[in-house]
């Protein structure tokens, strides 16, 4: 029996349109973008990603990594974290035991200054914006202090949006990042890519009635297909404040940790269309009434904004207290 060719997902963007080179060549010759802006699109077209230097001051960096200290002190009912498993209210962290590698906070923009600052960002929105073709809304930030070792993986496979595909992310250095502290790891031009079938028709992973085999057989799927086309990963060994900005369908995910000292403080930031994405929702382990726990979604239409740009609220901001 042959092999599954894989399933091609229509994003909706213009940039995955194969007359995109052409259209960043009339937008040129329009004076509607830079000849640096235009490199700049037909690199992202062709390889999934860019890299940009931020022009925000260090002390909003620093003071995103004193804000998550000040975050675990006080451990907010309304703010929720994840360590390997659902995500739960901050309130019923326990940090001697899960503040460690694979931890992440969930929409720390709705408590954090310096967070909301990046969340809506100027630089970031253009050009997300200028591959999005239409203005972007920012739909959920989250913040990483260690390695995530995250498993490869795209975006669309786990976050729906009206139009698969139809995201942008950007991740964002609070600190110099190494090899050693379990660095980014993305693939080039491996958007362009078709997507596996955990069952016919369907692309992404529902972790509800799939497991570790459907992983493992999705894993070697598309480790024959990169080196069918010669992709290969790599690291993003950033400095300080650099981004990198990818395509929801390049795959990427946290090498492994080899210095279990190091940090990879980082700032992640997912952005759709209000046409796309018009409500946020996040799912929480609620305690139930036998002691154990229950599946709760909250969502919300409301908007946060600064200079025009636009992003959701955090969905449990405010949310009474469990």
């Amino acid at each position: 029996m042959s092999e599954p060719a894989g399933i091609h997902l229509d994003s909706g963007l213009w940039i995955d349109r194969p007359d995109a080179a052409e259209r960043i060549a009339a937008r040129r010759r329009a004076g509607e973008l830079t000849a640096d802006d235009a490199e700049r699109l037909t690199f992202f077209a062709e390889q999934g990603y860019l890299v940009l230097d931020l022009e925000v001051p260090e002390t909003t960096l620093d003071g995103l990594v004193a804000g998550v200290d000040r975050l675990w002190r006080e451990r907010p009912h309304d703010l929720a974290y994840a360590y390997d498993g659902p995500a739960r209210r901050f309130s019923r962290a326990d940090e001697a035991r899960e503040r460690r590698r694979r931890y992440r906070i969930h929409d720390p923009h709705s408590h954090l200054e310096e967070a909301l600052a990046l969340y809506l960002d100027s630089q970031l929105s253009a050009w997300v914006a200028r591959i999005l073709g239409e203005e972007p809304v920012a739909i959920q930030s989250l913040f990483f202090e260690f390695g995530s070792e995250q498993t490869m993986h795209r975006d669309p496979m786990v976050v729906p949006t009206g139009a698969p595909g139809h995201m942008v992310a950007a991740w964002i250095a609070l600190e110099e990042i190494t090899p050693d502290c379990g660095a980014l790891v993305y693939v080039p031009g491996s958007h362009r890519l078709p997507y596996y079938e955990f069952a016919p028709g369907e692309w992404m992973f529902d972790g509800s009635r799939m497991g570790e085999a459907e992983i493992g057989a999705g894993r070697e799927w598309y480790d024959r297909r990169q080196r069918e086309r010669g992709l290969a990963p790599r690291l993003f060994t950033a400095r300080k404040g650099e981004a990198l900005i990818w395509h929801a369908s390049l795959f990427h995910g946290g090498a492994p940790v080899t210095d279990p000292e190091s940090t990879r403080r980082s700032f992640v930031v997912h952005y759709s269309t209000r046409r796309t994405y018009p409500e946020r929702s996040l799912t929480l382990a609620e305690p139930d009434e036998d002691g154990g726990e229950r599946p709760v979604v909250w969502a919300t239409r409301e908007l946060v904004e600064r200079g025009g740009r636009r992003g959701f609220e955090n969905p449990l901001r405010g949310a009474p207290r469990a």
